[in-house]
């Protein structure tokens, strides 16, 4: 059996991220390779996950051996259980905090907006890999994606924000052409009504002119037979007169 020895918390990290199925890790103790009990929980519970062993002088467990092999499952059982008093901690925290008016959310990782947009743009083309634009933008996985999905999100709300705009420009430029429209409908039938006034005054002074020019005529004719039948009775006076005189 293949035996990496760990004694410090560095090379502890590596045997555990290098060792291969039924290899060993031996420590001389849990403080010499870990800060914490839960560094060392999780530790424990992915070099189990890898199918290694663990040795620890010091504490006497190896779980090589029938007993010490409960010490993975202990691991994994403890692990669990400090996230969950952990996080029901951090919960029972927030909610205090948030009662007093004191929570305001984990703040945001300042980021450079430009720079952001320059990396994302040439990771998506190709340029750069997912590790090598998180380390020029020093951003863990779960910060970028979560950062690109904002990105993503905000400009599909950008762009329907600009979709809401355009199509009430839209409307109110068709709803003003439908007002222009009826005004012109409106003016065009006022002159058209102008016209056909200005029209029917022109034709009745036509048709009144038409009765005077006949009246006028009717009238010569009229003075023109009166003058005649004036002159015939004249002629007629004279022709009796003339007779009387050669009478006597």
């Amino acid at each position: 059996m293949e035996i990496v020895y760990a004694e410090d918390k560095k090379s502890f990290v590596e045997a555990i991220e290098t060792i291969r199925a039924g290899a060993c890790v031996r420590i001389d103790s849990i403080s010499s390779v870990s800060d914490s009990a839960k560094d060392f929980l999780d530790a424990a519970v992915k070099l189990a996950g890898k199918g290694g062993e663990l040795v620890c002088e010091s504490e006497g467990f190896d779980t090589r051996r029938e007993q010490g092999a409960l010490l993975f499952p202990l691991c994994r059982a403890l692990s669990e259980l400090e996230q969950a008093g952990r996080k029901a901690r951090r919960h029972s925290g927030i909610e205090r905090a948030k009662s007093e008016g004191k929570y305001k959310g984990r703040k945001p990782i300042a980021v450079n907006g430009e720079l952001f947009e320059s990396v994302v743009a040439r990771w998506r083309g190709g340029e750069l890999n997912a590790r090598q634009a998180m380390a020029l933008l020093e951003l863990k996985p779960n910060t970028f994606y979560r950062r690109i999905k904002e990105q993503e999100e905000q400009k599909m709300k950008d762009y329907k924000q600009m979709e809401h705009e355009i199509k009430s420009e839209i409307k109110d430029a068709v709803r003003q052409s439908r007002h222009d429209l009826g005004e012109l409908k409106k003016q065009v039938r006022a002159e058209a009504k102008e016209v056909k006034k200005a029209a029917d005054e022109k034709l009745e002074l036509h048709d009144v002119e038409r009765e005077m020019r006949k009246d006028r005529i009717r009238a010569e004719v009229e003075h023109h037979d009166a003058v005649r039948q004036m002159r015939k009775d004249v002629e007629a006076e004279a022709r009796e007169l003339k007779k009387m005189m050669e009478n006597e």
